[in-house]
């Protein structure tokens, strides 16, 4: 393992999103040099308030424009934006970008089953790991299962009105990992070259139904919550009455899945990249809500 006091300077892509913050604080907190890559300049802005270096870039605008802003940085972390449609040529432009600033150590951040055929922005994934596995980089691929903070925008509604609502089977099963043990990982990843060429799941220590989450909310917040099961109709209609959002049919495709199976992963490699046992929802939960 490397010397942990060697600092490192990270450029993270997708800096603004709720996964890029997190592993820039991270990376903050492991004593780290997090360069924020980001689209707007007011998020530059913003962040450079917060003692953040931070680097507007336009992830379409290709290799050299994002070349540029990789100057003098140690190392990628690549967090793909969100269900984008061309999420795989993006990488690939970041990937040659990588190549052509001269940056060696590569992270991206991928997904648990990337190469499922019933859910095409997983594939997107299977197709960028394929990208940096080809490439002449000292890449890792990390694959997370879906997050544990992924309850919070719910927690509102599922607390005021004793529900909690999914657009699949609310039985199915699912391995939550925290957001912060992520970030963890992606400094573990970063220090340790042994993890250099390696793949690697990063799912929670709990497979736990949609229900068994609503169990969570209720003891947490001391309300009566049950997990309901949305009709994918009624889903779409409410979060896309025009019919104009790009990433609906994906997302419908991802809740057909989830329908069918769920989605779960081991906490194995997550244990060894962390050295403990990975946190539980509940934990995550709390810590998140500042309960004692």
């Amino acid at each position: 393992m490397t010397d942990p006091r060697t600092t490192l300077r990270v450029a993270v892509t997708g800096a603004s999103g709720k996964t890029g913050a997190t592993v820039v604080a991270g990376l903050l907190e492991a004593g780290h040099e997090p360069v924020a890559l980001v689209r707007r300049s007011e998020a530059a802005a913003s962040l450079r308030e917060q003692g953040v270096a931070a680097r507007v870039v336009d992830l379409e605008a290709g290799p050299d424009a994002i070349a540029a802003a990789l100057a003098g940085v140690d190392a990628v972390h690549h967090v793909p934006p969100n269900m984008h449609p061309t999420e795989d040529a993006l990488t690939a432009d970041v990937v040659t970008a990588t190549e052509r600033a001269g940056v060696r150590r590569f992270v991206f951040h991928s997904v648990l089953q990337p190469h499922v055929p019933a859910m095409p922005h997983h594939l997107r994934k299977a197709a960028s790991e394929l990208t940096v596995r080809s490439s002449s980089l000292e890449w890792t691929v990390l694959q997370p299962a879906s997050y544990a903070q992924n309850v919070l925008p719910f927690w509102d509604a599922a607390v005021g009105g004793g529900t909690y609502r999914v657009p699949y089977d609310v039985a199915r099963p699912f391995t939550p990992v925290d957001l912060a043990d992520v970030a963890s990982a992606v400094v573990a990843v970063l220090e340790d070259p042994a993890t250099t060429y390696g793949t690697f799941e990063l799912a929670g220590p709990e497979v736990l139904s949609s229900a068994d989450l609503a169990d969570v909310v209720a003891d947490l917040s001391g309300r009566p919550v049950v997990a309901e099961r949305q009709p994918v109709a009624d889903w779409r209609a409410a979060v896309d009455p025009d019919g104009t959002r790009p990433d609906v049919d994906d997302l419908v495709a991802m809740f057909d899945h989830y329908d069918a199976h769920g989605l779960v992963g081991s906490p194995i490699a997550l244990g060894v990249l962390l050295g403990r046992t990975p946190t539980t929802v509940r934990d995550a939960l709390r810590r998140h809500l500042g309960l004692a």
